[in-house]
């Protein structure tokens, strides 16, 4: 026979190791001793100090080699058979264990050891789970005080000290890890032989387990030869119901014996707990023969029959349907490929999703909806992927997101990317682009030193187009312009600096970034000063503000409102006799001051008639005159007076009183007598 697989197992400190190697030396068998793989991986998450709690932690895996051979074993290499013994390793090797990342990836490689020759394998599942079809199954045991002494015997031997109260707890404390963890619990197979070694020393054990495997081989040879002519594993066949109990159905499959099929052989669904209801007895089932044991003592032989396969024939053709129909379906991950992907099982069936395809946050025994992308009917696989479907989710909210967003809404974003134009903002599934010149009201040279990727921010949707959106920050500041009118307000008095000289006023700077307008005619309550002739860029200038536009960003301010208006204090009228002194000769008048303000005497009111040659002829800086107000308009500052009118009506009088009676005779020389002299 070229392949015969012995499963041992059995507790901590049952000797199972030791024997196994002794009985395997015996038959020539190759001894595999699962144990000390798990101690290896264990060895290694301590050196690392990593979090052995935590599943995540044994990624390291992928990069460790452990290698069992010559009953030695070793770790990257180097011979760790006794490191690997120590208590801490004891005490925490169930720990490691129990995690399905790290027992899949052994599981591979201790089932691949035993598909070639004759091979034992030890361990504490490997008939319940690694090899659950092996030839023969024994399960070693003993009490845990026996065991207890035999670990102390065994560590004092080699001269390290021990206490047996402390070994004895902790073989306890490891009964009750190893039979309570989630994942491959130990206990006995089901067609397993037990031997209690208590009261059996090495040699005993391993001549009875040397008996059983040369009893097994016999059977098997002999059957061989015969029995399996007529039923071999694999083969279909159609059984009737004989019997129902709760978890085993009997079949009559036309042989000498019925066949036996087990609940978790009919049905793939966990939550079906019992055949009670389920079968009646005369159904017809399509099966297949799973397993055929040896003849017991009484010449009968067992045949184990299983429906899984024609599940997952049924499954594999909905998966086919699935793929046509490009539907969905809903599969279990069972296992992780080290940088390929992840084994997921539907039905039965044993389908392969890519790392690719794969979401981040994948785990093992987890469900999750994929879609079908490729299937290979001959070798009953396909690839699928769960990736297309989220991408597909998420553009549905991505739409569903975008058309909620309107122009004018305010979102608050993360910043996902800066660039030396803008920022991109991220909200749950959109993003949008907020320019450098949307940032702020002011001019930005470095937006780095302000943001970082990361950062939430608020915004206002300012465009939204073939599905982008344009975003601004400054629309939610306030303008410099907005700022300044919180803290000012019309009458105020303020400074500013000239910014511009303008040929209707000055540009006065208030802040750095707001400007108002002082325009000439605000300049002076005297329409003559000259603005541009009094200021140059720079000078500080103290006004009022008159007008505050803060939305239009105009701001009209006034030089002359906070000096004295002299003109309010005038109230003369045209025809008003008033006093004035000259204060400026011209060729086009007199400049005179009168009523507190300036006046102007034109020069066709300075002289009168009879008067020959210019102002300058007949008056002087400081001359004292009467006038005749001719125009006033206080509001314009403007004064306009007359000498010649004043003369005028004074000859006339001079005249007038020689007309008064008819019967007086005048003469021309009495009329102007006075004027001649």
């Amino acid at each position: 026979m070229e392949n015969f697989v012995v499963a041992l197992d059995g507790p901590a400190g049952s000797g199972k190791s030791s024997i196994s190697k002794l009985v395997a030396k015996k038959l020539g068998f190759t001894h595999i001793d699962t144990g000390a793989m798990y101690r290896a991986v264990t060895l290694e998450a301590l050196r690392r100090k990593v979090d052995i709690e935590n599943e995540a932690s044994y990624q390291f895996l992928k990069d460790t080699k452990i290698i069992y051979k010559n009953n030695k074993i070793y770790l990257n290499d180097v011979d760790v058979s006794e490191e690997i013994r120590t208590s801490e390793v004891t005490n925490n090797v169930s720990t490691c264990c129990k995690f399905a990342y790290v027992r899949d990836l052994m599981v591979v490689y201790q089932r691949e050891s035993a598909k070639h020759g004759k091979v034992l394998m030890d361990g504490r599942d490997i008939g319940t789970v690694v090899l659950p079809d092996a030839d023969l199954k024994i399960f070693l045991t003993a009490s845990p005080e026996i065991r207890a002494k035999r670990r102390y015997e065994e560590i004092t031997i080699k001269g390290i000290e021990a206490k047996y109260e402390t070994i004895l707890e902790e073989i306890k404390l490891r009964d009750y890890k190893d039979s309570h963890r989630e994942i491959a619990p130990l206990k006995q197979a089901e067609d397993a032989i037990l031997i209690d070694t208590s009261n059996l020393d090495m040699e005993q054990v391993s001549n009875k387990i040397i008996e059983l495997i040369n009893e097994r081989l016999r059977s098997m040879e002999n059957y061989m030869d015969y029995e399996l002519k007529k039923l071999r594993v694999k083969d279909q066949v159609k059984g009737t119901v004989v019997q129902v109990k709760d978890k085993e159905i009997l079949l009559d499959i036309q042989q000498e014996t019925e066949g036996s099929m087990y609940l978790d052989h009919y049905t793939n669904d966990k939550s079906v707990t019992s055949f009670e209801g389920l079968v009646q007895v005369g159904d017809e089932i399509e099966c297949e023969v799973a397993r055929i044991s040896n003849e017991d003592n009484d010449g009968h032989r067992h045949i184990y029959l299983s429906r899984l396969h024609q599940l997952s024939k049924i499954a594999f053709q909905e998966v086919l349907t699935a793929k046509e129909k490009n539907e969905d379906i809903s599969v279990v991950v069972t296992g992780l490929i080290p940088n390929k992907g992840y084994t997921v099982e539907y039905k039965g069936n044993r389908l392969f999703m890519p790392l690719s395809q794969a979401p981040q946050d994948v785990k093992i025994k987890s469900s999750l909806v994929v879609r079908i992308m490729d299937v290979n009917e001959t070798r009953k696989n396909a690839v699928v992927s769960r990736r297309v479907i989220e991408q597909e989710i998420y553009q549905e909210e991505k739409s569903k997101e975008l058309d909620e967003i309107h122009v004018g809404d305010v979102l608050t974003g993360k910043v996902v990317k800066v660039e030396n134009f803008g920022l991109f903002i991220r909200f749950n599934y959109n993003q949008g682009l907020l320019r450098l010149n949307q940032y702020a009201h002011t001019f930005t040279k470095d937006i780095t030193k302000l943001v970082a990727v990361g950062d939430e921010i608020e915004v206002k949707v300012v465009g939204k187009e073939n599905g982008k959106l344009t975003l601004s920050r400054k629309a939610l500041l306030d303008t410099p312009y907005e700022a300044y009118a919180k803290t000012v307000k019309v009458g105020q008095t303020v400074k500013g600096k000239v910014a511009n000289k303008l040929p209707f006023g000055l540009l006065l700077a208030l802040t750095e970034d707001v400007k108002g307008l002082l325009h000439q005619s605000e300049y002076s309550h005297n329409p003559n000063d000259n603005f541009n002739d009094f200021v140059k860029i720079g000078d500080e200038v103290e006004c009022a503000i008159l007008k505050l536009d803060a939305e239009n960003e105009k701001i009209s301010l006034s030089r002359k409102a906070l000096m004295d208006n002299p003109w309010t204090r005038v109230h003369a009228k045209n025809g008003d006799i008033v006093d004035a002194v000259v204060t400026e000769v011209t060729e086009n008048g007199l400049l005179v001051e009168a009523l507190g303000v300036d006046g102007f005497v034109p020069a066709n009111e300075a002289l009168t008639e009879n008067q020959n040659g210019t102002a300058k002829d007949y008056y002087n800086k400081g001359d004292q005159v009467s006038c005749e107000v001719i125009d006033v308009k206080p509001s314009e500052w403007r004064l306009r007076l007359s000498i010649k009118r004043i003369k005028e009506k004074e000859e006339r009088k001079s005249y007038e009183k020689y007309l008064e009676s008819e019967e007086t005779t005048v003469t021309l020389g009495d009329m102007f007598k006075d004027s001649l002299k």
